[in-house]
């Protein structure tokens, strides 16, 4: 090829090449048990099986903490039992909202146009059945949980989002902090989004990883009462937490709480705005793959 057609195809590839303008958003991450639903949505499927049924690989799983793998036993036990898919799914379907959740992610999702993700160490089916019954699927861009499904027997097979060892805050199974970092760094790489602020809102001892991984302008809300809350208290100058934190009771209590933040005063639509904060009429909504962990497999963990 000449230097003059291959100077001619370069301009060619810049004038197709439209670069995106970057979006100017806010994020909203939740954990799922305890935060959204109020229960353990493991531990409500497990209580399905009668009482004196058991197994030593169970209990073996319990003592050395590999709770995925002891749920992967407990849907293997139900299954003996003849515990059918459907009264899983009703159970899970019953399980109650922590007051004010649904009407918190609604109008976050609808009105003050945040993204929303879940990162939970629940699984998908568990996730996405309870969201289909509560009208929530579409409020949020992506699901990151461990990996579930019915076989064709009626067995319900799960296994780990990802596996890694470097995080001891987090289960060897799913480390919450490495999710957030690496899907607010995609937005940012993959779709010019960049989230202004960043709420990670969680209960457990699991939901620290993530918070100390926010920025100063982030916000960290942890429910009262629960280890999370406790955790950061009790250890705050020693964790150099760097995210505000909010501590909520409700949904309700959530949304009050950021409602009335100084910092959002000034709504960002459900046009994103460009680089300079002008809206962009002629951007898309993130095209964000739903339930990726489920659907893709498991996260690969870094070298």
């Amino acid at each position: 090829m000449s230097s003059k057609q291959s100077s001619a195809a370069v301009a060619e590839a810049v004038a197709s090449c439209k670069l995106k303008k970057q979006q100017r958003r806010r994020l909203a991450a939740f954990d799922f048990d305890h935060t959204i639903v109020s229960q353990n949505t493991d531990t409500v499927v497990r209580d399905l099986l009668p009482s004196e049924v058991t197994s030593a690989r169970a209990n073996e799983l319990v003592e050395n903490d590999c709770w995925t793998e002891y749920m992967a036993e407990v849907f293997r036990l139900l299954h003996e039992q003849q515990v059918p898919e459907a009264r899983i799914r009703d159970t899970i379907r019953g399980i109650p909202e922590v007051p004010g959740f649904v009407r918190l992610i609604k109008h976050l999702a609808k009105r003050l146009h945040y993204d929303l993700i879940i990162i939970s160490d629940s699984n998908s089916v568990f996730i996405e059945e309870w969201l289909r019954a509560h009208s929530l699927a579409d409020c949020f861009v992506a699901v990151f949980t461990n990996p579930a499904e019915f076989d064709a027997s009626g067995r319900l097979l799960v296994r780990a989002h990802h596996q890694q060892s470097d995080c001891k805050l987090s289960a060897s199974n799913l480390c919450k902090g490495r999710v957030l970092e690496h899907f607010v760094i995609e937005q940012d790489l993959r779709r010019s989004i960049r989230y202004d602020h960043v709420f990670y809102v969680g209960d457990g001892n699991n939901d620290i990883c993530p918070v100390l991984r926010q920025r100063a302008c982030d916000f960290a809300c942890a429910r009262k009462g629960f280890a999370m809350e406790k955790h950061l208290l009790r250890n705050r100058s020693k964790l150099k937490l760097r995210a505000q934190l909010l501590i909520w009771k409700s949904g309700f209590d959530l949304m009050d709480q950021m409602l009335a933040l100084p910092q959002l005063q000034t709504p960002q639509g459900p046009s994103d705005r460009d680089a300079d904060g002008d809206p962009d009429p002629k951007n898309e909504a993130p095209e964000v793959t739903r339930r990726a962990s489920a659907v893709a497999g498991p996260a690969k963990s870094p070298n």
